[in-house]
C-alpha cells in the first residue's frame, strides 16, 4: 500500500480499542490511510529488523509531519517495485526524511512518500 505521509508521534497514546496502536513519543509512523481527519491508519516503523509490522489507528493530533534530515537531487529516474517505494524524476529536488538504511532513503518526492535507492540520489550540502 503506497504511503500517504510520514509522521512522528509527539505524545504517547494508550490504545483504547483493538484496532488502535499504542504510541510512544518519537515513534515514526508511515501513514496508510487518512480518510478520517481525526484518525490516521499508520504502520509503525520497526525499531529492530525482526520486529513485526504493527498497523492501526492513531489520533492525528498526537502526530506531526517528520522533518527532513537532508535535501537531495535525483540523479536518475526510478520506478517503484514495492508498495512502500516512490518514484523519482531525474533532477528533481527531494526531501530526505530518514537515512538509517545502508541502501535506501525514506523520501518525499513529486511522486509522494516512500523509499528510494540511495545510489539514485545526490545528497545536497547543508543550506542548499
Amino acid at each position: 500500500m503506497p504511503l500517504l505521509d510520514v509522521r512522528v508521534a509527539i505524545y504517547a497514546y494508550a490504545a483504547a480499542d483493538a484496532d488502535e496502536l499504542n504510541l510512544s513519543e518519537d515513534d515514526v509512523l508511515y501513514i496508510l490511510n487518512s480518510d478520517d481527519p481525526d484518525w490516521l491508519q499508520a504502520k509503525r516503523k520497526p525499531v529492530q529488523i525482526d520486529d513485526p509490522d504493527e498497523v492501526g489507528l492513531v489520533p492525528e493530533n498526537h502526530t506531526k509531519p517528520l522533518d527532513p534530515v537532508a535535501r537531495g537531487k535525483a540523479l536518475y529516474e526510478y520506478e517503484p517495485t514495492q508498495d512502500e517505494e516512490t518514484t523519482l524524476v531525474e533532477d528533481e529536488d527531494i526531501d530526505i526524511l530518514e537515512d538509517d538504511d545502508p541502501d535506501w532513503f525514506m523520501a518525499k518526492t513529486r511522486g509522494g512518500f516512500g523509499f528510494v535507492p540511495k545510489s539514485y540520489v545526490e545528497v545536497c550540502p547543508a543550506g542548499y
